[in-house]
């Protein structure tokens, strides 16, 4: 059952893909087209399911039948754990719907980006002053893409990532079972997972490392299932999971790497002993997928700047390290590691850090390896802030078991073969994740497809180790107050708002007010220009703004606008545009008197804001 759930996730997710982009091709993307296309799709499969009624209802009686008797096998404390794990999804699905996306990202670029898809009737880039709605990958914001537009709304928009971590779930329980291990500790495997603080956090958002965690998690089943089966159909998956990976997050490049050499290395192994050279066709299959999927996105950056990963040389250049050698890969790796090392530990793991930097003779605030020359500076104490969050309590898990399971593989290594390839794989995406990207002190989230293989490891390990088990078990109350406390006080989406923790956002503000927790300050100057944006009614409105876009635009998914970035100063200025007759122009750049663009003048109707200015 797993297994048929994970495959038609990734047929879904490559049918949105598909979908989205054909619209697209035609200028097409709207109500209408969605509604007809969703409409066709679902009378399709309504279709198929009367014509094999009879094999249907046949399938839902067996695994019905296989549900209640397996149901009826569990102990005690594995229904209590399923419970809990049932209570916690249904704890962040409420989380997410009662509160907007909010998250920094989301107002800036995942939610923005979407707004002018829709007013463009195309995802076809288009001159922005914020480069990242071009060239970062559009997955998932094509799932809430097309739910949103046949929402009307965005109340459904943080649960896609929830969906998204109960099908990685499903990819967890499927993988534990290729390495057999035993029930209970798959189930506990679950409960760990979604203990996570970066992942719970992240649940409740618009953003996409639990989809690519998804994605990573299958290719990883699909490569085993390849490996030991050459059934053409698993490569097709196989594909179709690096590809949705590739085309969801770009940190999935790094994380896929070890994943994918390892697989080719015992894959051409396999190929020499064997003779069997029809595997290379089914690894060009796999190939075809995955390009398929991301050649339109890697198309349209392409046509940019001749980069199929990104439009802007300095944009890339701010993320990625210009000088590595060993001490610098030693200093990333440990402030990597240090963003992780929190409550109760902060203060002496920060010092500890520091120390080993003046006695290795490297600057901890080095500018070739951080971000925008950020200053290094651990976790922050009292933080519930999703993309901050430290995962101390998963990184100790982590620890122990890799130190129980480098030491059953040295004494067993014949027998844990998987096990010493599973250790090689997350300590090399660990080693190219810290060499490839600068330090940035919100990495904490991008560790996430990594915390959550790490779940595997832990499993792995208590199979096998008394101490480990232990160990793992006796942390249970822990990480159960851990995900209570997170969701009680999650800093912008609290259930109960709190000084230390927590924004000064409470469940009885208005949805409208919630977008602003992180800038509270902002909302009476939003909600003035989103009034006089109602009262003016425009058809085209132009915009100079650095961020946060999308909290006036929220409300336009029926009402077709369309927005049209002005006095773009950046490599996208020059994709064309239509940019005549623009009604009013928005700005958090420009205050002045008046703006005068394309022969006309557009005067200041809020001269006394001091963020956002709205000319008309």
């Amino acid at each position: 059952m797993g297994e048929l759930i994970v495959k038609s996730a990734l047929i879904f997710s490559g049918f949105i893909v598909l979908l989205t982009e054909i619209l697209s091709l035609f200028k097409a993307i709207n109500l209408t087209a969605l509604i007809i296309s969703w409409s066709f799709f679902s009378i399709i499969l309504l279709y198929f399911l009367y014509k094999n009624r009879e094999n249907f209802f046949s399938l839902i009686r067996s695994k019905k039948s296989d549900f209640v008797k397996k149901y009826q096998t569990l102990y005690v404390y594995e229904k209590l754990l399923l419970v809990i794990i049932t209570i916690f999804v249904l704890l962040l699905l409420f989380q997410g719907i009662i509160y907007p996306p909010n998250n920094w990202d989301s107002l800036t670029y995942h939610m923005p980006r979407i707004m002018y898809w829709i007013g463009n009737e195309s995802v076809a880039h288009f001159p922005s002053h914020i480069l990242r709605h071009l060239y970062q990958p559009p997955f998932a914001e094509y799932f809430i893409l097309n739910l949103n537009l046949l929402n009307g709304n965005d109340y459904f928009s943080n649960t896609v990532q929830l969906l998204y971590l109960i099908l990685t779930f499903f990819s967890i329980w499927l993988l534990l079972t290729q390495l057999a291990i035993s029930r209970f500790y798959k189930i506990l495997a679950l409960f760990i997972a979604i203990t996570i603080p970066a992942v719970e956090l992240q649940a409740t958002t618009t953003k996409n490392d639990i989809v690519c965690s998804f994605f990573i998690l299958t290719a990883i089943v699909f490569c085993i299932k390849t490996y030991y089966s050459n059934n053409f159909s698993n490569f097709l998956y196989l594909g179709l999971a690096i590809g949705l990976a590739m085309l969801t997050k770009g940190t999935a490049y790094l994380f896929l790497a070890p994943i994918l050499a390892v697989y080719g290395w015992l894959l051409l192994i396999k190929i020499i002993k064997t003779k069997d050279f029809k595997l290379l066709l089914n690894g060009f299959a796999v190939v075809l997928v995955i390009l398929s999927i991301n050649i339109s996105h890697f198309t349209r950056n392409y046509k940019i700047e001749g980069n199929i990963l990104n439009i802007d040389k300095n944009e890339a250049l701010a993320f990625s390290n210009q000088k590595m050698d060993g001490k610098l890969l030693l200093s990333n790796l440990l402030k990597n590691v240090g963003l992780h090392l929190g409550y109760p530990i902060e203060t002496k793991a920060d010092a500890g850090i520091r120390k080993l930097h003046t006695l290795m003779n490297v600057p901890i605030d080095n500018p070739d390896t951080n971000y925008y020359n950020i200053k290094y500076d651990g976790p922050k104490e009292n933080t519930t802030n999703e993309d901050l969050i430290p995962n101390l309590s998963h990184l100790i898990l982590f620890l122990v078991s890799l130190s129980a399971l480098s030491l059953i593989c040295f004494k067993k290594f014949k027998e844990n073969i998987s096990s010493f390839l599973l250790i090689l794989i997350i300590l090399s995406q660990i080693i190219l994740f810290s060499a490839i990207l600068k330090w940035q002190p919100w990495h904490t989230r991008l560790h996430i497809p990594i915390f959550l293989l790490i779940v595997i490891l832990i499993s792995l390990t208590i199979e096998k180790s008394k101490l480990a088990r232990f160990f793992t078990i006796g942390s249970l109350p822990i990480l159960f107050f851990s995900f209570c406390f997170y969701f009680l006080y999650n800093n912008v989406r609290p259930i109960i708002t709190n000084p230390i923790y927590t924004k000064d956002i409470c469940l009885s503000d208005s949805r409208y007010k919630k977008y602003f927790a992180h800038q509270l300050h902002l909302y009476p100057e939003y909600s003035i220009i989103l009034d006089k944006i109602y009262s003016s009614n425009p058809k085209k409105i132009g915009l100079i703004i650095s961020d946060w876009e999308y909290p006036f635009l929220s409300d336009f998914y029926y009402d077709k606008l369309k927005i049209t970035a002005i006095n773009v100063n950046n490599v996208t200025a020059k994709i064309p545009q239509d940019d005549s007759n623009i009604d009013v122009i928005v700005s958090n750049s420009v205050k002045q008197n008046f703006i005068a663009f394309k022969g006309k003048n557009y005067y200041n109707q809020t001269p006394d804001n001091v963020s956002i200015w709205f000319y008309k």
